[in-house]
């Protein structure tokens, strides 16, 4: 292009945004046929050739930007493209990471379609950002100065622990053990050899509590054997997600262990823990256990907010030549801010699912 519209034509609302989108159209195109050379025919893996295909269309982008989009307003320095470098490259490079992760390495999807939906969903942050700060006049900077430091803060730290978030994950673990307590001797639906797990994630007060369930059928094992193997050593099964684990004390019916754990999603985060865990028999084909985490420390120092609290319960019954195997868990963390909730939401189920699930699948390979 040559040239800018003169300053004093101001570009309307509608009008800049249909010329944001277009300008978007063209640097998704670049970016989408960026990602499939780098993928096809350079066979790059998808996370490194999706940040090169963003940072070529962020610079694509700003171009087009500065002249026609927002050629109202000043916006061709050099501060203005470190703006743009800042507020549109940190959502989108962060936030096509993050969803490539999502899509692309935990659920499988293949890398364009991927790539397609995190551009979607990455437009509207990114037309905010730019029109509110990059190309926006003092008072509106000031405002999306606010916004871009409020987005780049959203994952470095936890906000602590309120007084109102540790009351509610109280009440939710009263509720819980009164709720198993009274089902306790109730029957259960059928099990299968196949790990079933649900469960969902609530928000509280500056936190979010997920409370998952999982059961699986134990063929071949009589609830004395069980219980043996389980207290002694004592120490869980071996899983991907325990690193080391050590038996620090132990009474007849109580455990003191120690463990290290590693929680994987898109980044991994270490963390060196201690758990209480009690049996009770109730008759000679019921018993149950609960584990209650008394230190969480992550490894390295800082808290994420990834993993606050953690309480596991669980039920074993003996019945049709083997053990019913119920595991109730709950987690609170850090509240997810609404701004990334979309994209964190389905993250934070899958994780929560897979991690029941390993554990039990866990526990059914150690008795095979």
């Amino acid at each position: 292009m040559t040239g800018t519209v003169p300053s004093h034509i101001v570009v309307t609302g509608p009008a800049r945004w249909a010329r944001f989108a277009s300008v978007g159209v063209a640097g998704f195109l670049l970016q989408i046929t960026t990602l499939g050379i780098l993928t096809s025919c350079a066979h790059w893996r998808w996370l490194p050739a999706t940040l090169v295909a963003v940072e070529l269309a962020v610079v694509h982008n700003f171009c087009w930007h500065a002249r026609w989009t927002w050629s109202d307003r000043p916006g061709a320095s050099l501060l203005h493209f470190l703006r743009f470098q800042f507020a549109n490259g940190l959502t989108s490079i962060g936030g096509n990471a993050i969803l490539m992760a999502l899509l692309a390495g935990v659920l499988g999807w293949p890398s364009i379609p991927a790539n397609i939906a995190a551009v979607a969903l990455m437009a509207a942050v990114n037309f905010v950002a730019a029109d509110r700060w990059v190309f926006a006049g003092a008072d509106r900077r000031r405002l999306g100065t606010i916004f871009c430091v409020a987005c780049a803060g959203l994952p470095s730290s936890a906000s602590a622990q309120s007084v109102e978030t540790l009351a509610a994950w109280q009440r939710t673990v009263a509720a819980t053990e009164s709720r198993l307590e009274r089902t306790r001797t109730l029957p259960r639906p059928a099990v299968t050899d196949e790990v079933t797990a649900s469960g969902e994630s609530m928000r509280v007060p500056s936190g979010t509590i997920s409370d998952w369930t999982g059961s699986v059928f134990i063929r071949g094992i009589t609830l004395d054997q069980l219980l043996q193997r389980l207290q002694h050593p004592g120490t869980p099964p071996p899983q991907e997600d325990i690193v080391s684990a050590r038996v620090v004390a132990r009474t007849d019916d109580w455990l003191c262990v120690s463990i290290r754990l590693a929680r994987r999603a898109i980044v991994t985060v270490t963390y060196d823990t201690e758990h209480e865990m009690r049996f009770e028999r109730w008759s000679p084909r019921l018993a149950t256990a609960r584990s209650v985490a008394t230190r969480i420390e992550e490894v390295g120092g800082g808290d994420h907010g990834f993993l606050w609290r953690l309480h596991s319960y669980w039920r074993y019954e003996e019945t049709n030549g083997g053990v019913r195997v119920d595991l109730e868990s709950l987690t609170l963390s850090r509240d997810v801010p609404s701004l990334v909730r979309p994209i964190a939401a389905p993250l934070m189920t899958h994780i929560a699912r897979e991690s029941i699930t390993r554990t039990l699948e866990a526990l059914q390979r150690f008795f095979d």
